[in-house]
């Protein structure tokens, strides 16, 4: 576990990861803020039995513009609310330099949503809001400890650093488009979001390692893509499964055919399963694209 650095700051804070925990990595540290108890508390008095935290229900007042005072509710107007706040759980601290507004676009963004990518959920600054649901009782059943993502922190962060600002853009942008996921409900509409997420992991590899189609003069065909990361990087497949998530990807995004029907339809369950297949690939992805041996 690294140590602390004499010139580590407090850069910011975020929210919510439901776990306790103090997590020193080199370049930085994650540490529950002081009224961790009483946030959680708030986020658990709403938070759903099947794990997410919704978004609450908003309605629309008249405001005397001199005094700041309601006049009056608008009626009709009730309706979940596209924006929500969630409180603060942790603090970051960074040992690099930077204005708080430059490091929430580059390094700090980097941490939390690498940290989203750990425990399979959404992390925000304190003060930036979420919208949709927001899978806060997913973390708590990923089993690691604070040394496990102290070390992933540690190199993640190291590699990440090595990158050209272009990549560490983008990869920074898959992490949080996978932490996205689970806040869509329809099964059609994850698989869009997880697609975009292979094609980050993609130009990643392209851009980093070099991978492209090889010998062919024209760029790989999607089924053909996977195929080549999965080689790359050592990560099981099976044929059949390439097919079928290309094959869906091809239907959906050409010809708006979901499992050769109708998006927010169901004809059988292989659809279904394949998003789950796609998720584990990115799952599997991140940390090759790292280097990290998991």
């Amino acid at each position: 576990m690294a140590n602390k650095s004499p010139s580590e700051r407090l850069v910011d804070q975020f929210g919510f990861l439901p776990l306790k925990w103090t997590i020193e990595f080199d370049g930085g540290k994650i540490s529950p803020i002081p009224k961790f108890d009483k946030s959680w508390k708030w986020v658990g008095k709403y938070l759903h039995e099947d794990g997410f935290l919704y978004p609450p229900t908003g309605q629309t007042y008249r405001f005397d513009l001199e005094t700041g005072k309601k006049i009056e509710r608008v009626p009709k107007t009730k309706r979940p609310v596209l924006l929500h706040w969630v409180p603060a759980s942790h603090e970051l601290f960074l040992s690099c330099a930077g204005t708080k507004e430059a490091l929430r676009d580059g390094a700090a963004a980097f941490i939390i949503h690498s940290l989203a990518y750990l425990f399979e959920t959404r992390l925000q600054f304190h003060d930036w809001w979420f919208d949709g649901r927001i899978p806060i009782g997913q973390a708590l059943k990923v089993t690691s400890s604070p040394m496990k993502v102290a070390d992933f922190l540690s190199h993640a962060y190291r590699v990440w650093n090595m990158w050209p600002q272009d990549e560490q853009k983008r990869f920074t942008n898959i992490l949080y488009m996978r932490s996205r996921v689970p806040s869509y409900e329809w099964d059609w509409e994850r698989f869009m979001i997880e697609y975009t997420v292979l094609d980050g992991c993609w130009k990643m590899a392209e851009k980093l390692f070099g991978l492209s189609g090889l010998s062919q003069k024209k760029r790989p065909k999607h089924e053909d893509r996977i195929r080549i990361l999965c080689e790359r990087f050592s990560i099981p497949f099976q044929k059949s499964h390439l097919e079928m998530i290309a094959r869906l990807r091809n239907d959906l995004f050409h010809e708006t055919l979901w499992s050769k029907g109708r998006p927010c339809s169901s004809h059988d369950a292989s659809a279904f399963r394949m998003l789950f297949e796609l998720r584990r690939l990115s799952k599997n992805l991140i940390p090759a694209l790292l280097e990290y041996g998991n």
